[in-house]
């Protein structure tokens, strides 16, 4: 499955490259290069890798939540396991996060799915809490906002009610009596929600979200470092909403990894005269190649290294530690 997902992200990547070498005419994007300090990807990767650090206490914080234990080592190698699986359209295949718990440890499906859930909606509101400082400021993408703002309040009210998903879906349950199958799905749907409903629970939503936000602030200052190596002007707060909007328009694309929207939107904002960042077209697109290199590629790499160093690591639980 994962393995036409990569080709398709690699693909559309590509195709982004020789967009952006077109649009930005490949002379001049080969002079940026050249007088780039390509050495700067290397703080930007470690400041990727301080979101993963985070992501992965929030990630095992989760889990405990739900009575999953796990040591840290192997919680971080699954949860960077799951990146490799980041350029699956919508990103889905981090659900294979679950079929790792459930195969070293036994959890629930339904349980281990709850947690990637949960991830993504912690993330969306991280992003919405970053880009909010921007968007008062200088406007950009109001709609887009308020659109994803509304979604995750509905996903809150349907998640919060104790009766409403159960209750719907126990309505229809009578007629789906002579298919197994759906029925074993129906009965999954319900442990989804019951799980949901404890990682909702304020504590955990606030300290989830916080993780988050902690966590992409982390490549938005990674953004920052470099377009400040490409002599860009402006502030973080520009930045922040460069960083979050764009991450947001590849979130809804569904598209693998994001790869298309993210880079077209990153560079349509930083080119705003009202960020102040006053790069040229090639010296923009350069910038959103890198860090699109940092926060996507060097994950997808580093998820296959974990995948692989799994394999000779046998299953722990805490109590075992």
């Amino acid at each position: 499955m994962n393995l036409r997902g990569i080709l398709l992200g690699m693909g559309l990547f590509f195709a982004v490259l020789v967009v952006s070498a077109l649009y930005a005419d490949v002379a001049s994007l080969q002079r940026a290069l050249v007088s780039y300090p390509l050495w700067m990807v290397l703080p930007a990767c470690g400041l990727v890798l301080c979101n993963y650090a985070l992501r992965t206490v929030r990630f095992r914080i989760y889990l405990r939540a739900l009575g999953i234990r796990v040591v840290w080592r192997e919680a971080l190698l699954i949860f960077v396991g799951g990146i490799f699986f980041s350029v699956s359209p919508g990103k889905m295949g981090e659900v294979f996060k679950g079929y790792l718990l459930h195969k070293r440890h036994g959890a629930h499906i339904a349980d281990s799915a709850t947690v990637v859930v949960a991830e993504r909606f912690t993330d969306v509101v991280a992003l919405l809490c970053l880009a909010a400082v921007g968007v008062s400021q200088y406007g950009a993408h109001v709609g887009l906002f308020l659109s994803v703002f509304l979604l995750c309040l509905g996903f809150l009210a349907a998640v919060a009610h104790p009766r409403l998903i159960p209750g719907v879906v126990r309505r229809i349950e009578p007629r789906l009596a002579q298919h197994p199958r759906v029925q074993a799905l129906v009965a999954s749907v319900i442990r989804i929600h019951t799980s949901l409903r404890v990682l909702c629970q304020p504590r955990w939503l606030i300290l989830g979200i916080a993780l988050a936000s902690g966590a992409w602030g982390f490549e938005c200052v990674a953004l920052r470092l470099l377009f400040e190596a490409a002599g860009g002007g402006g502030g973080m707060g520009g930045t922040i909403v460069i960083y979050a909007m764009a991450t947001l328009f590849g979130a809804v694309s569904m598209l693998p990894g994001g790869v298309g929207t993210t880079e077209a939107v990153m560079i349509a904002l930083a080119l705003q005269p009202a960020f102040g960042l006053r790069l040229s077209l090639p010296e923009v697109t350069l910038v959103t190649l890198l860090i699109r290199f940092c926060t996507l590629w060097f994950g997808v790499a580093l998820g296959g290294l974990s995948l692989v160093a799994m394999r000779h690591i046998a299953p722990r639980s805490e109590i075992s530690e």
